[in-house]
């Protein structure tokens, strides 16, 4: 999908793999272009979004939209008559049934649902009455998993006219209709609903609305399973961190826009920590790529640096170039800290790359960790570690079994790279000492 000069927005553009099922969860600060984005998609099955939620001075003359799967394109323009997008061309089903989007409040159908279950209410109380409803294993499952509880159980679905209404069932025959659960477990509801519904692409805005921290946290989890098992690809946004710290690295993306022109790319959970809220409370601040880079910058600390009074945090954030991006942002807006404050250390492989020579940003001298102990277990005739297994080809599996056979600790493998290349060693050891200066000074 490709968007043009809507609200604030100059150009979008957006791509979506539905032969992937799975999650991708925007992250963005206020105003990047979220909610336009949410309603750009819902707008191609409900051409009347934009009618609906968006004031008429978001468009322009160039405003438009157009949507492409697989080379069918839809274009909606804008139409100076109604004051909004229009399209003139037919759009198959197959595109019409594509998208489920859902909007925040008070548009999301997870706040509209409610009369059409009560002008339901004497069937589903006659369905109730003469036991004529089914279980609904699958939901019942899913919210008891997401709520962590098992009050779910006593729940029955009543089908009329083609829809399932949902309601819990009391001991003395009384139910719960689902309109009167907490908006939270409506929409867990709905979404389910519509998982089980024709469209390949569900969208939702502000997906951590009215759901508690832990339902947030045990959400994902089940989603994946829902995509894989009916093909779905779940779109959302979230300002939620319990939601985003059970997200993988493909799954994050964060959603930015610099005069007008938005960008969408992959990030770490880090680096949306970082970007949406800051580490508050530090002095200093250590940028690195992976969690073992994270750990051996720490164990330098605290073997050759005296002891500071400057509180700092060493940060896996991802790839060098997000790192190196994170860096250049945060020198002209400084939302970690003052740009002097904050460096990056890389392995040596990224020493190549055009940003390896940029202020702040270091690298160590082995190409990374666990290549170099490979290559010492096979060059060092003393090498100390000696496993069950002779044939690696991989560092990560030999690291691994040295530490799991109880051969050596990390700490104990760390310090033999150090001692190994000691020389090599002395120019990023004295960098992060000076970095981090004793309490002295």
């Amino acid at each position: 999908m490709t968007l043009d000069a809507i609200q604030h927005v100059a150009r979008l553009h957006l791509d979506v793999d539905l032969s992937q099922s799975g999650l991708m969860c925007l992250v963005g600060r206020n105003g990047a272009g979220k909610t336009t984005l949410v309603r750009a998609l819902r707008n191609l099955s409900n051409s009347d979004t934009f009618v609906r939620t968006a004031t008429p001075y978001a468009f322009s003359e160039e405003s438009k939209i157009v949507y492409d799967l697989d080379g069918e394109q839809v274009t909606f323009s804008y139409n100076n008559v109604v004051r909004s997008l229009d399209c003139r061309e037919k759009i198959s089903k197959k595109l019409r049934q594509l998208i489920a989007a859902e909007l925040p409040m008070p548009y999301g159908a997870r706040f509209n649902y409610f009369r059409s279950a009560s002008e339901a209410d004497q069937d589903i109380r006659t369905a109730i009455a003469f036991g004529t409803y089914d279980s609904p294993e699958e939901l019942i499952s899913f919210l008891n998993a997401v709520y962590e509880t098992d009050r779910y159980s006593a729940m029955v679905e009543v089908r009329l006219k083609g829809k399932s209404y949902y309601a819990l069932v009391r001991d003395d025959g009384t139910y719960i209709r689902e309109d009167y659960l907490s908006s939270g477990e409506h929409f867990l509801i709905n979404l389910f609903r519509t998982i089980k519904g024709p469209s390949r692409l569900l969208v939702i805005d502000e997906i951590d609305l009215s759901l508690d921290a832990a339902a947030q946290a045990n959400l994902p989890n089940w989603l994946r399973g829902f995509c894989a098992q009916y093909g779905r690809k779940i779109l959302f946004t979230t300002h939620s961190l319990a939601l985003m710290r059970q997200l993988e690295v493909e799954e994050l993306f964060y959603i930015e826009g610099e005069d007008g022109e938005v960008t969408i790319k992959p990030i770490s959970y880090s680096y949306a920590m970082a970007r949406l809220f800051g580490f508050a409370g530090y002095d200093r601040y250590i940028l690195t790529e992976d969690k073992m880079l994270t750990a051996f910058i720490g164990h330098i600390v605290s073997k050759n640096c005296e002891k500071t009074l400057l509180r700092h945090k060493i940060i896996f954030i991802g790839g060098g170039s997000q790192i190196a991006e994170l860096i250049n942002k945060n020198g002209t807006e400084e939302f970690l800290a003052p740009k002097d404050k904050v460096i990056a250390i890389l392995d040596a492989d990224q020493k190549n790359e055009k940003f390896a020579g940029d202020p702040g940003i270091h690298t160590i001298p082995l190409e990374s960790i666990e290549k170099a102990l490979l290559r010492a277990s096979q060059e060092d005739a003393d090498f100390p570690f000696q496993t069950h297994k002779s044939d690696y080809t991989h560092g990560k599996s030999l690291n691994h079994d040295i530490k799991d056979q109880k051969i050596a600790t990390q700490e104990q493998i760390f310090d033999y790279l150090l001692e190994r290349h000691r020389d090599e060693f002395k120019e990023i050891v004295g960098t992060i000492c000076a970095f981090l200066p004793p309490a002295h000074s």
